[in-house]
């Protein structure tokens, strides 16, 4: 079954975190939902970054298109579990995302932010 979606409703997580409700409007305004098992919502989280940027390029006609976001704030953590650094990157909404760094990439984002001289201009599309 194949449902084209006007608008996303709501999410829902149940309370074990094992499975996450999508609620969405269809175009005929029917009110539909998709559920999936965690797993899956991690796999689709992994996915659509890439889908967005390759509907970007293919949109816009041009390969270095990017859908930006803006920093809102940001914080580095101890994984208590090794010796990786926990990099979260937030924007103003609330979206936040982390990222697990062993030192030398720690190092080297650093060093990279530091250093201006190697920048690649891109045009960005900011959400």
């Amino acid at each position: 079954m194949e449902i084209v979606g006007k608008k996303l409703a709501t999410c829902q997580v149940d309370e074990a975190g094992e499975w996450f409700r999508l609620h969405v409007e269809a175009e005929d305004g029917t009110p539909s939902a998709l559920i999936l098992p965690m797993d899956c919502v991690r796999s689709l989280l992994m996915t659509l970054p890439g889908m967005i940027e390759r509907a970007l390029k293919a949109r816009y006609r041009d390969a270095s298109m990017k859908l930006v976001y803006p920093m809102g704030d940001w914080a580095v953590e101890s994984d208590v579990h090794s010796d990786a650094r926990i990099l979260t990157l937030a924007t103003p909404d609330g979206f936040r995302v982390a990222f697990a760094m062993t030192p030398e990439s720690a190092d080297n984002l650093g060093a990279s932010l530091v250093d201006t001289s190697e920048e690649t201009p891109f045009d960005a599309t900011v959400n």
